[in-house]
């Protein structure tokens, strides 16, 4: 099978090759000279080459059978010349005077049946009637190869040449011309308004064609034009048109390949972000927000080179790459410079707006691999600069990853945390001045990590703050300490019922159903409002105080007292105080450390006591840790105090221990 395969292969292949190469014999014998460039010349020239070639090769036939097998050797010589006159013209075909070819080859075609019917002296009909056909077929001819004009011409030269046929030979007649010159004429108009109409339905084409060429060419350009505005939007920020995050990406990858390329050559990242944006965005207006925006970017333009790239990656985030820097001290005067003119007031709208910048640098560094790589240690070096106090610029050090990588894995650990139930409750006691016993307790988190142990509530709630973990881990919070604050009121009944203290985050309030799930809360736990303290920081009431009042009313509605934690520490709210609906004042430690001393502390103490006597509230004094602040207290007749001198904050079962022993010495 194999060998019948092969041989089936072998020859289908020499007959592919016979195929080529008659096919490439024919093309060698019209091929044009290489002169001719133009691709349609080339094929007209390929055309007439061919016809003239094969009415040549045709007429050797008759040359031959003239010759041979006819009586008559005028006829074979006129085709002998009229052979040779034929080769001639069609080696002029294959040159530049290939039109000239082809009139010549007409006019040859167009003698031959005259020199027959002359030399052979045959005036039959049979004789006039081939004329009259040879004329028609060169007439024919003539409109295939060349132009309207010259078939015409022929038309009017075989017309007048049949005309001077009863003056040449007398044996021709002009009746036995009539009919031939008749049926010539209506061929020959037949034929010419049959090129004619050819010829302007050709024109139509080429006229469409070139239309649509046009219009093609038209919508291209346009679609051009389209994709380049798209590909330019892909890659600029539409707001301020600058490189957006994919140019700026790939201009950094390029800088990082020819660092790799050439050590000499180094480059820096800026990753800025401007202070205070959401503050101008809100305040201002988005308008004016944008327009900062807009000049910021311009303001970056001018503090770098050429060579160097501004980009915007969304929102008030910008970057800078500062290629080829000759010197290290280099990138530091355009940090400088950056900073400085961004912080110049800027007048927008007729509004002037003041912003500083955070900034964050990388420094290019062989052990990054991706540009990914840098613009997050950029933007880690930035949020360094931010929290070290605005309007600086830090330069990356690994460190600071460290330090992320840390916190995320905070991050991760406080969501699974809320999952396994580890978080915990300790309960700090509030003591009664007058009575000194214990009413009620204040709810501390404790966060028990599994591998780190007891967390405190100062290394993870601003993270659970920002990460929004609050607003769960703060009804959690609740619930607990309601569930826990009945079951020892049912266990060490009390007149009044012992209280318990839940702080509530600002993210807490925020949340417009927070008055309608503490109802549910306490509703599922059976617990009086009454004994619910929620303490509220100073800022919320300062920030957000129609919002805040708004809350505070419900909650009093309720039954449920408010206090405001932290009083007096960064805020001037003794204005507002009156203003809402407020039960308890707490006084912050560190004022409550300044009693013993000899500064101002006992009067700040008086006054906020006195203030808060006169509208009508009530104080807990926080952190009191020694008998001499807790004796300047009784005598500032303050009602509530709470501190490490009374107890410091204690799990359940030790509160338990507590309870016990306080409530059987009562009895």
């Amino acid at each position: 099978m194999k060998k019948k395969k092969d041989f089936r292969d072998t020859t289908s292949t020499l007959t592919e090759d016979n195929t080529n190469s008659k096919k490439n014999l024919w093309q060698v014998l019209v091929e044009p000279a290489t002169a001719i460039t133009n691709a349609s010349q080339r094929r007209q020239v390929r055309l007439i080459s061919a016809l003239l070639l094969s009415i040549a090769l045709m007429m050797i036939s008759g040359v031959i059978y003239m010759g041979f097998f006819s009586s008559n050797p005028a006829v074979a010589i006129v085709l002998a010349v009229a052979e040779i006159a034929m080769g001639i013209a069609y080696l002029i075909s294959r040159t530049r005077r290939y039109q000239l070819a082809a009139i010549l080859s007409l006019i040859i075609l167009s003698l031959i049946p005259f020199f027959n019917v002359g030399l052979a002296k045959d005036t039959s009909s049979e004789a006039l009637l081939i004329l009259l056909i040879w004329n028609t077929l060169t007439i024919l001819l003539s409109s295939a190869i060349t132009t309207l004009r010259n078939t015409l011409l022929f038309v009017i030269m075989n017309f007048f040449t049949l005309l001077l046929f009863p003056l040449i030979i007398p044996t021709v007649t002009f009746s036995k011309i009539a009919l031939p010159l008749i049926f010539n004429f209506v061929i020959s108009l037949a034929i010419l308004i049959f090129t004619q109409h050819r010829n302007l339905l050709e024109k139509d084409r080429s006229l469409e064609l070139f239309q649509t060429n046009e219009k093609l060419q038209l919508e291209l350009k346009q679609r051009k034009r389209v994709e380049e505005q798209l590909a330019y939007r892909s890659l600029h920020d539409p707001l301020t048109d600058l490189p957006n995050r994919a140019l700026f990406m790939d201009r950094l990858a390029h800088a990082m390949q020819r660092t790799r390329r050439n050590k000499d050559l180094k480059f820096a990242v800026f990753f800025l972000d401007l202070d205070r944006f959401k503050v101008v965005n809100d305040s201002q207006g988005h308008n004016i927000g944008d327009l900062l925006l807009i000049e910021s970017g311009k303001r970056l333009i001018d503090c770098v080179r050429a060579v160097d790239t501004v980009a915007r990656l969304g929102g008030d985030e910008f970057v800078v790459l500062l290629e080829d820097i000759k010197k290290p001290s280099d990138y530091l005067q355009v940090a400088d410079r950056i900073l400085h003119n961004l912080s110049l007031p800027s007048n927008l709208g007729g509004q002037t707006v003041f912003v500083s910048v955070s900034m964050g640098i990388v420094l290019s560094d062989a052990s990054y691999e991706q540009p990914d790589e840098i613009l997050r240690d950029a933007d880690i070096a930035m949020y360094r600069a931010k929290s070290l106090g605005r309007g600086r610029y830090e330069v990356f050090d690994p460190v600071m990853l460290a330090g992320v990588m840390k916190r995320l894995e905070m991050e991760t650990d406080l969501w699974k945390a809320l999952e396994n139930h580890e978080f915990i409750l300790h309960y700090q006691p509030i003591q009664d001045l007058l009575t000194d016993r214990i009413i009620g307790f204040e709810a501390l988190i404790r966060w028990h990590h599994p591998a780190r142990g007891l967390i405190m509530p100062a290394d993870f709630i601003s993270i659970a703050e920002e990460i929004g973990l609050i607003v769960p881990m703060g009804y959690w919070v609740l619930e607990e300490a309601c569930r826990q604050i009945r079951a020892w009121q049912l266990q060490y009944p009390s007149d009044p019922p012992l209280t318990i203290n839940v702080n509530l985050s600002p993210r807490q309030c925020a949340q417009t159903d927070l008055v309608r799930n503490i109802s549910a809360i306490l509703k599922k736990i059976n617990l009086d409002p009454r004994y619910l303290k929620l303490e509220l920081t100073e800022s919320l009431i300062v920030e957000d105080s129609e919002g805040t009042a708004s809350m505070l009313s419900q909650l009093r509605e309720l039954g449920i007292q408010v206090q405001i934690d932290d009083f007096g520490t960064g805020y001037s709210s003794l204005g507002n105080l009156h203003r809402f609906p407020i039960d308890t004042l707490k006084i912050d430690r560190t004022f409550i450390r300044q009693l013993e001393s000899a500064n101002s502390g006992l009067e700040i103490v008086r006054i906020i006591l006195s203030l808060a006597h006169n509208l009508g509230m009530k104080v807990i004094a926080e952190g009191v840790e020694t008998d001499a602040q807790l004796s300047s207290l009784k005598s500032m007749n303050c009602e509530y105090v709470q501190g490490f001198l009374i107890s410091k904050p204690l799990p359940e079962q030790e509160i338990d221990n507590l309870l016990a022993k306080s409530f059987d010495k009562d009895r």
